[in-house]
């Protein structure tokens, strides 16, 4: 099944929202977080909140289409395939800047992939590239054919090549700023995005500022800063009185005191990912008293107030 993603935003941060592209655009939201970061490293991370950040920093060559899964361009304008599929060479944009005022380029691209698959990279011993083995291993090599066009070499072809090349793990990030931090250039991020890194404060919060040189129309905030507040009533206490304007991971039983509150707006959209159940049949239930007191126990699983899928079918429920 699809999951979903839940987010209360004060009703005011509309009217900041509605400015997108206006230069004069002012402000700055606080974003109530359930945890931390752990990297800033777009394709050396595995949770929800170092993604979260990231994707207001770094971008891709290519990515969805908003409210789709279609692939549109982003840092690639265009691209096109060999006959057998092995080979896919992307036109890359021109005058493109990083936050740290260097080129966008080819050597980017190559530098952003070959640190990943190439163990002789000087780059690579500086993460653990866990998505790239089972995301890019069809990937064979990358070539610069010129400052803004580079080659995909695959090993076979492979469908699903371009929706990968969509995904965070794979944005480009600016050699020149892996040079000087090096190591510790998972804690100095820097990308093209809308917005720039600007400090990190360990289990506290995480802020950004606007991209004053960005090749799109400039973002409609001055700052984002991500606050982490672990506990989900203090989450919503926090927006309530105003500390933050947005808040994640609510607590399911909120949700009617949330839509009661008109200077609050619940916001709820599916998720890009896709959840699965493995069903135990290693075993079956003989006694009928086990059987009741199996079922009794995930009766709170079945009771939602109306946001989630209840399990209705008692055979499901015994099989979790």
């Amino acid at each position: 099944m699809k999951s979903k993603l839940f987010v209360v935003l004060l009703l005011t941060v509309g009217l900041i929202f509605s400015v997108v592209g206006t230069a004069s655009a002012e402000g700055t939201l606080v974003f109530g977080s359930s945890g931390d970061a752990v990297r800033l490293d777009p394709a050396d991370v595995t949770d929800g909140e170092s993604i979260q950040r990231m994707d207001n920093i770094f971008e891709g060559l290519v990515e969805y289409e908003e409210g789709s899964v279609l692939i549109q361009p982003c840092l690639a304008t265009s691209w096109e395939a060999s006959a057998d599929g092995t080979e896919i060479v992307f036109h890359l944009r021109k005058g493109v800047k990083f936050h740290d005022g260097t080129d966008f380029n080819a050597d980017a691209v190559v530098f952003s992939f070959a640190r990943q698959y190439d163990t002789n990279h000087p780059f690579h011993q500086y993460g653990q590239w866990a998505y790239w083995g089972w995301m890019f291993g069809d990937v064979e090599k990358m070539e610069k054919i010129d400052d803004y066009t580079v080659k995909f070499v695959l090993k076979r072809p492979n469908a699903s090549i371009m929706t990968s090349l969509a995904m965070f793990t794979v944005c480009i990030v600016s050699p020149t700023n892996a040079e000087k931090y090096k190591e510790d250039a998972f804690k100095n991020p820097c990308g093209t995005g809308p917005f720039k890194f600007v400090e990190w404060v360990k289990a506290d919060h995480i802020t950004l500022e606007a991209n004053e040189d960005y090749w799109r129309e400039r973002a409609s905030l001055d700052k984002l800063i991500f606050k982490v507040i672990p506990d989900p009533s203090a989450r919503l206490m926090a927006l309530e009185v105003g500390e933050v304007q947005g808040i994640e991971h609510l607590n399911p039983a909120d949700f009617d005191r949330i839509k009661a509150n008109k200077d609050l707006k619940l916001l709820a959209e599916p998720g890009m990912n896709i959840g699965y159940m493995a069903i135990n049949t290693g075993y079956g239930y003989i006694d009928a008293n086990e059987n009741a007191v199996h079922d009794i126990a995930v009766e709170p699983l079945v009771k939602t107030p109306g946001y989630y899928e209840p399990l209705t079918k008692k055979k499901v429920r015994q099989a979790i």
